[in-house]
């Protein structure tokens, strides 16, 4: 039965931008301008989300890096999973600046699959603000250096 169906995709794959454009025409005609603020809305969503996915990537590559030197195996595979929500969130903006109706339906199911489409903004533990590298306290001694003030002559 898959193999009858994967024979079909190609097929399946290329009528979706006629299906696209059929219904969006249909939904022009009866909406109209409405319709059309849909579509730009649906364009700047995905251009945040595409934005938002090159940040992930960076992140997820710089903490793959970091993570593969220090042989951190949870670090490494909290980077290859924010590395997939990366990907989940390249497409889903791919498919929102695709106009029409079922393309962003198709990208809104991709974003509400489980798990996150977002990774969090830092998952590098040094780039932290106000953070230890393992979150434990650091230890140190201080002394206070005073500098004496500029004399005139």
């Amino acid at each position: 039965m898959l193999r009858g169906l994967l024979r079909f995709l190609p097929l399946i794959v290329l009528s979706l931008p006629v299906a696209e454009l059929i219904l969006d025409f249909a939904l022009y005609r009866r909406h109209g301008d409405l319709f059309l603020l849909w579509l730009a809305l649906a364009a700047v969503a995905g251009i945040w989300l595409l934005v938002r996915a090159r940040e992930s990537f960076g992140t997820a590559l710089r903490s793959l890096r970091s993570g593969a030197a220090g042989n951190d195996a949870r670090m490494l595979s909290g980077s290859l999973w924010a590395l997939l929500a990366g990907a989940r969130a390249f497409v889903a903006g791919l498919l929102l600046l695709f106009p029409g109706v079922l393309s962003d339906v198709l990208a809104l199911v991709i974003v509400l699959l489980p798990g996150r489409v977002m990774a969090p903004t830092s998952l590098d533990p040094h780039a932290r603000a106000g953070a230890a590298a393992n979150d434990a306290v650091i230890e140190g001694e201080f002394r206070e250096i005073k500098d004496e003030p500029p004399r005139l002559r």
